[in-house]
């Protein structure tokens, strides 16, 4: 990189940080401008969107009744979502098979990825370069505690700021494959290290990269602040999760061994800048001004800030190469209902529940009957020696849970194992519903995109659940747990 790419990238993240600053009313002017743009252009482009918009005069439809694109529609229909026409799924396909093809541009100019099909059919994800530019030039402005200004690049030029990236293994995952990216797009603006958490010397890497900035999943920053007596990180300022549901306890203890502030990142592949975590409050500032995140019931009726969605509907203001216009994501959030004191006045998620199929459908004599993960990490946090959990759906009525318990666990095993399984009967947890709770050292992850997931479900919904008319008894562990707070 040039050091005129490199100021150009200083004055953006600048300009990024003050946008922050700004009053709601200002940003979403902006955000208004870049939609109306984006709706032109994909009806214009993608045979895709010019079909699902018929009908609709895009200058004045209100945007909230457009109709909403899921990842299977996405996934059937690439070739007419896509609005470069030299862009194909076979070419993409041949392209993603040679890992040599990692950190090069598919045709000379796009970023792709595909995401893993943990949540259902996989999907190729393409982006150019500007979007790729925009979501470092975020990070790099909002993803942080100190707020850089225009002459950060001659300043950064001389003493580059040192982010180590800790991952399981590279791969076309959306993150990591956009990483790949990272050196090249911000140059001696920033100095990454890419590490993975399974090598040996990683604590001596970690210690000789001496890293202003730690990135990585939950459960392995988890897993250094388990060890962080083998580290020596003098100069790290703060440390960022993503991809994985950061824990409050696991953010305390996290924090409380680095001694930094922690910010949880929330994005989705098809998204990667979607929100930035806020090293105040927690939670993520949305960039309201690239995205608009619609949090909504399984009717699609909005849903008020302090109250939990049952999805979210993403549209991506930057992508015009693979439009995402309102589409579903399966994540429960809940939007905060005051101002935050960080000094961003971009809205923030409070808490973030995990995915809504990321539930539990057990059956009784009174019907079927729903049991969210909220059950599962109340009743864990309940008991301060259980260190992680991972609960797997593996029949009907039967669910198998592994615990990783503190180094300095206070109980047995047997004790912990006990008290849990009685936490989660006195939430709500069916009498009908067996349990049995094994003990593991660690919580195996996924093996490509090395994320964690807690709720493992091999069931199912009932055959003849019909969420549209609520045919089924669902007694939901949050109203449960909320009765007998």
């Amino acid at each position: 990189m040039s050091l005129r790419q490199t100021l150009r990238f200083a004055v953006a993240t600048s300009r990024l940080g003050a946008v922050a600053r700004w009053q709601p009313a200002r940003v979403r002017r902006m955000q208004q401008r870049r939609l109306g743009r984006l709706l032109r252009f994909a009806a214009r482009h993608s045979p895709f969107y010019r079909e699902k918009y018929r009908g609709f005069d895009l200058a004045r439809a209100d945007f909230a009744r457009l109709p909403t694109t899921t990842k299977q529609e996405m996934a059937e229909h690439f070739p007419q979502v896509v609005t470069d026409p030299r862009i194909t799924r076979e070419g993409i396909e041949c392209f993603l098979s040679n890992t040599h093809n990692l950190g090069h541009w598919f045709l000379g100019r796009y970023g792709v990825s595909r995401t893993s099909g943990s949540q259902g059919q996989p999907l190729m994800i393409v982006q150019d370069r500007h979007s790729l530019e925009l979501l470092f030039a975020v990070m790099s402005a909002r993803a942080t505690t100190q707020r850089p200004t225009p002459f950060e690049g001659w300043r950064r030029l001389r003493s580059p700021k040192r982010v180590a990236i800790v991952a399981t293994q590279r791969g076309f995952y959306p993150s990591g494959a956009a990483f790949e990216f990272m050196s090249e797009l911000v140059g001696p603006f920033v100095r990454v290290e890419r590490l993975a958490s399974q090598q040996p010397d990683l604590f001596q890497r970690l210690n000789d990269f001496q890293p202003h900035v730690l990135v990585s999943y939950a459960s392995v920053l988890d897993a250094l602040a388990w060890r962080s007596d083998l580290l020596r990180l003098t100069h790290l300022r703060q440390i960022a999760s993503s991809s994985e549901q950061l824990t409050p306890r696991a953010r305390e203890r996290i924090q409380a061994s680095f001694g930094v502030p922690v910010v949880d990142h929330y994005a989705t592949g098809e998204c990667l800048f979607l929100s930035d975590g806020c090293p105040t409050h927690g939670g993520a500032h949305i960039n309201v001004d690239w995205a608009i995140v619609e949090v909504v019931d399984r009717h699609y009726r909005p849903v008020p800030p302090g109250e939990l969605g049952d999805k979210v509907l993403v549209t991506n203001l930057a992508n015009r190469v693979q439009p995402f216009i309102r589409y579903e994501v399966d994540d429960r959030l809940a939007l905060a209902t005051g101002p935050c004191t960080c000094g961003s006045h971009l809205p923030r998620i409070e808490r973030i529940e995990g995915r809504s199929g990321d539930v539990f459908w057990t059956r009784d004599a009174h019907g079927d009957r729903m049991l969210s993960g909220v059950l599962f990490h109340t009743a864990a946090d309940a008991i301060p020696d259980i260190r992680e959990w991972q609960a797997v759906h593996a029949e009907r009525n039967h669910i198998e849970l592994s615990l990783q318990l503190s180094c300095a666990a206070s109980q047995s095993a047997a004790d912990a194992r006990t008290r849990l399984i009685a936490k989660l009967r006195e939430l709500g947890l069916p009498r009908e519903v067996t349990i049995n709770v094994r003990i593991v050292r660690f919580l195996a992850s996924d093996p490509v995109t090395g994320k964690r997931r807690r709720m493992i479900n091999r069931v199912g919904p009932p055959d003849r659940w019909d969420a549209t008319n609520d045919v089924c008894n669902v007694h939901s562990s949050t109203e449960l747990i909320a009765r007998r707070a």
